[in-house]
């Protein structure tokens, strides 16, 4: 993602793929060699040259995980109970590199940072995780911590491959491919949406007719609560909801996935749901139109609904169009389509980037030149099978049609876009409705000229 939240710290990556960070640093979870608190957006350095560009980043509750285009994975901030993956428990000031043999040699896909734990998704399907192994968050089947990343086993997949993790407090998520839902851990509230409390020490598919048919493209885990976004874009939230972070209108909790009202966004085509994303309490959603929803408790102004009172159903907030959004501990944090951050909500440890300890209690826009004068956001090629993990993030500041028309050679990427957009129809045809959707005014002619050179040069 182009910005994620933890406790008390942001980290963001710009269209150049530099990363920055700020806030609480005292465990190194900024990555910026020492363990200063930090009130304005600073750069992460040291990373490998021959990593590439970072394409990912993920914060959890005193760590950081940072993925580069060559697939390695780089980690910082607290290392109790081996949440490092560096093999013993020591702490890291500076992004620390894991080496590609605890991975079985494959490239990483995607890292997702808990409590106490991570999960890593690599580019062959495979999930590894390590850490903290209570509640059986780790899915081994056991309650053991691992200080190295231990593969969970592909069976309990089914054999299908993941493409997308996301970790709770206490409790882990997998996409499949397929569209399918695995969770285990930690199952009070119902958080696993298997109908029950019970804990699952190993992974368990969510039935997929919980999800009315449909197949699941995007996943995401607060501290008590799930969500999952289906193709439709319709939303799916379940677990704790005595905040109303579920979004249903009350304060209850939910033991199985249960679908957010139709309407609950606006207009049915601008409302559909593209990224979900949970806090401790709170939840923030984009919809294809770009705007923002939050939900939950306001107590720190996390909503960005201009008080500090909760909300049991999705408000929007005002403002220009959002491409992302990021939901941490206290406060929240989004990227608007032309590239600027915006931060709001308990800011005691810089955790705003404003160079203050101020709260927020509605979006305000993090100062340019802290963060170089460069833009937020990732707008880069990546492999058309993992669309569905990476650019949600990023489809709307692409989707417009003219941003778009000099990729008019570029089938891979375009596609990639029309999947994250919600507008993939799949097949040859389908394929071809959405690029015309999403190219607009390039003839039909040109990019069907455009397409076929490509393929015969690939």
């Amino acid at each position: 993602m182009a910005v994620v939240a933890g406790k008390n710290h942001t980290v963001v990556v710009d269209e150049d793929g530099s990363v920055f960070a700020f806030g609480g640093g005292r465990i190194g979870q900024l990555g910026t060699g020492d363990t200063a608190h930090t009130l304005y957006p600073r750069h992460v350095g040291g990373l490998p040259p021959s990593s590439g560009p970072v394409r990912q980043v993920a914060a959890g509750h005193s760590h950081t995980g940072i993925v580069t285009e060559a697939g390695d994975l780089l980690m910082c901030g607290w290392g109790r109970h081996g949440t490092l993956g560096l093999g013993n428990e020591a702490d890291r000031t500076t992004p620390t590199l894991l080496a590609r043999a605890v991975f079985d040699g494959e490239a990483v896909l995607m890292v997702a940072c808990g409590g106490k734990h991570t999960t890593v998704a690599t580019e062959g399907g495979g999930v590894y995780t390590f850490g903290e192994g209570g509640n059986g968050r780790l899915g081994h089947g056991d309650e053991k911590k691992q200080l190295a990343p231990r593969r969970v086993p592909a069976a309990a997949f089914n054999g299908e491959r993941v493409v997308m993790v996301a970790t709770g407090g206490a409790h882990t998520v997998a996409l499949s491919e397929a569209g399918h839902v695995f969770t285990w851990g930690y199952g009070r509230y119902g958080r696993l949406g298997h109908g029950d409390e019970e804990t699952q020490r190993a992974p368990r598919q969510v039935e997929p007719g919980r999800f009315g048919g449909e197949k699941v493209v995007f996943v995401a885990a607060g501290v008590n609560h799930t969500a999952a976004v289906t193709a439709g874009g319709r939303l799916y939230t379940w677990g704790r909801g005595d905040n109303g972070e579920l979004g249903h209108g009350d304060t209850r909790n939910r033991l199985v996935p249960t679908v957010v009202g139709a309407g609950a966004f606006g207009a049915p085509e601008g409302g559909r749901v593209v990224i979900a994303a949970c806090g401790y309490v709170h939840t923030l959603v984009v919809t294809q139109d770009g705007a923002l929803w939050a939900c939950g408790s306001g107590y720190a102004g996390q909503l960005g609904l201009s008080d500090l009172a909760s909300r049991h159903a999705f408000e929007r907030l005002g403002g220009t169009t959002v491409v992302a959004a990021a939901a941490g501990y206290e406060h929240s944090a989004a990227v608007t389509e032309d590239g600027a951050l915006w931060t709001w909500g308990r800011g005691g440890m810089g955790q705003l980037g404003h160079g203050d300890v101020e709260t927020r209690l509605v979006p305000t826009r993090v100062a340019a030149d802290s963060l170089h004068g460069t833009r937020i956001g990732r707008c880069r090629p990546l492999p058309t099978a993992h669309a569905l993990a990476f650019s949600m993030g990023t489809h709307g500041r692409l989707g417009a049609a003219s941003p778009l028309a000099p990729l008019a050679g570029e089938p891979g990427l375009l596609t990639m876009i029309a999947r994250a957009a919600n507008r993939w129809i799949g097949g040859a045809a389908g394929e071809s409705e959405a690029l015309v959707r999403l190219l607009g005014g390039v003839s039909v002619a040109r990019r069907r000229r455009n397409v076929q050179t490509t393929q015969a040069g690939s």
